[in-house]
C-alpha cells in the first residue's frame, strides 16, 4: 500500500467527498504538499493519524476483500450473504490497493506457498489503519506471520472447502464484539452489532417525514404499480418506517420484516410467493387485514457499506420481477443511500467550516 495518496484517495478512506478532503487540505486540516505538476500529495501516516483521533464506532466498514485462489473466485462471493460488500481478488498488488482504499472489516488471503501474499498479510498485521479489521490466512497448518506489532492473523488450513472456511471465520467472528442473540425466527448478519450502531449514528431513526424519501416511495409506488413501498430502517426490536405508502403504521415487531432477509443477503431480495415459503408461515402479515403475498426490497447503504434498512415494495398478489424491475428498485435504494452519504459528508463540511471560523455549532456537538 502507498505511503503517499492523492486527494480522491484521501477522501475514500475518510468516507467524504473528494470537495471535502480539498477544503480540508486548504484549510491546513491535511498536510499536503504539490507535486512540480500541481497535484496534491499527501502523507498517508497523516490519515492514519486523523483516524485514530476519531472516536466514532463508523471507521469500521461493510466491507470484505478476499485473495482468492482463481478456482475458489465464486465460492467466497457467497460471504455477501453475511452483510458484507465482497470483493474478491486474484492478484496481490490489486488486493494491497483496494484495502487500502476500502479499509474493509474483513481480509482474507488464500496463499499458494508464496511470498508475496505472505507478506502483505504481513503488512496488513502492522497496518494501524486495519487494527480493527479480522485478517484470515488461509494456508498450510503452521504457517505463521510474524509483525511488528504482534497481531496475527487467523489461520485456517487451506485443504478446507471453502464452505467450510466461511463458516469457521463466522464462528470466529461470534467473540467480537456484536449483539445478544436468542430464540431468534430470523437471520442476522455477521456484523448486526455494528450495523445496529450505524443505523443509530445516521440521525434517521424516528426523525420527522422528509420530502426527499417520499419522493423515492411516490416513485416506486408509480413505477411497480404496487399498493405498499416503504423505506425500512431496522433496529435490534423494530421495523420502523422512515417513508411510507399504502401502510399506516409506523413500525412493526422486527421478526415481522421481510427485510431481515434483504440485510442478512446484503442485496436485492425477492419473495414472490410469500404463503408458500415455510419461513413466514407465522408472520401475521400474511392473514387479514393485510393478506400480504409479495415482497420485493434492495439494501439502503450508509457510506461505510452498512445496510441500514431497505426501499422495498409489498403486493397482494404473488407477482414476477425481471431484470429491468430490479435494476429500477436498486437504483431507488441507492438514491436513499446517496442521500444519507451527502447529509452525513455535509455533517463534517459544516464542522471544518465552523472549526476554522472558531466557532462551535451545539447541534452539531449533539449528534
Amino acid at each position: 500500500m502507498d505511503e503517499i495518496l492523492t486527494t480522491a484517495q484521501t477522501a475514500k478512506l475518510l468516507g467524504v467527498s473528494v470537495r471535502t478532503a480539498q477544503l480540508w487540505v486548504e484549510s491546513g486540516e491535511i498536510p499536503s504538499w504539490k507535486t512540480p505538476g500541481g497535484h496534491r500529495r499527501i502523507p498517508r501516516v497523516a490519515i492514519v493519524e486523523m483516524l485514530a483521533s476519531r472516536q466514532s464506532d463508523t471507521k469500521v466498514r461493510a466491507v470484505a476483500v478476499v485473495l482468492a485462489r482463481s478456482e475458489n473466485a465464486n465460492a467466497w462471493r457467497s460471504l455477501s450473504g453475511h452483510g458484507y460488500m465482497v470483493k474478491v481478488l486474484e492478484d496481490p498488488l490489486v488486493a494491497a490497493v483496494v484495502i487500502g482504499e476500502s479499509l474493509p472489516d474483513l481480509i482474507v488471503i488464500e496463499n499458494d506457498e508464496g511470498d508475496e501474499r505472505l507478506r502483505l498479510a504481513k503488512k496488513l498485521c502492522e497496518d494501524p489503519l486495519l487494527s480493527s479489521a479480522l485478517t484470515v490466512l488461509r494456508t498450510k497448518v503452521g504457517a505463521e506471520v510474524s509483525s511488528a506489532n504482534k497481531r496475527q492473523p487467523f489461520a485456517i488450513n487451506i485443504d478446507q472447502p471453502v464452505d467450510l472456511a466461511i463458516a469457521a471465520i463466522l464462528e470466529h467472528m461470534k467473540d467480537r464484539p456484536s449483539v445478544a442473540v436468542t430464540n431468534l425466527t430470523y437471520p442476522l448478519p455477521a456484523n448486526e452489532g455494528d450495523r445496529l450502531k450505524a443505523v443509530k449514528a445516521s440521525g434517521l431513526l424516528y426523525s420527522p417525514r422528509e420530502a426527499a424519501f417520499d419522493a423515492l416511495i411516490d416513485m416506486a409506488i408509480r413505477i411497480f404499480h404496487a399498493p405498499i413501498a416503504m423505506f425500512t430502517l431496522l433496529t435490534s426490536t423494530e421495523q420502523w418506517f422512515k417513508a411510507r405508502a399504502g401502510y399506516d403504521g409506523e413500525l412493526t415487531p422486527r421478526e415481522w420484516s421481510f427485510c431481515n432477509y434483504t440485510l442478512a443477503a446484503n442485496e436485492l431480495t425477492v419473495l414472490n410467493d410469500l404463503p408458500s415459503d415455510p419461513r413466514f408461515k407465522d408472520n401475521p402479515t400474511l392473514g387479514a387485514p393485510h393478506c400480504f403475498r409479495f415482497y420485493a426490497g434492495a439494501p439502503v447503504r450508509d457510506e461505510n457499506g452498512f445496510a441500514l434498512g431497505s426501499i422495498c415494495i409489498i403486493d397482494r398478489v404473488t407477482r414476477e420481477f425481471g431484470a429491468d424491475d430490479r435494476s429500477t428498485l436498486t437504483a431507488l435504494a441507492d438514491a436513499a443511500g446517496q442521500t444519507i452519504k451527502s447529509r452525513s459528508q455535509e455533517r463534517q463540511l459544516r464542522h471544518l467550516q465552523i472549526k476554522a471560523s472558531g466557532g462551535w455549532d451545539l447541534d452539531f456537538a449533539r449528534r
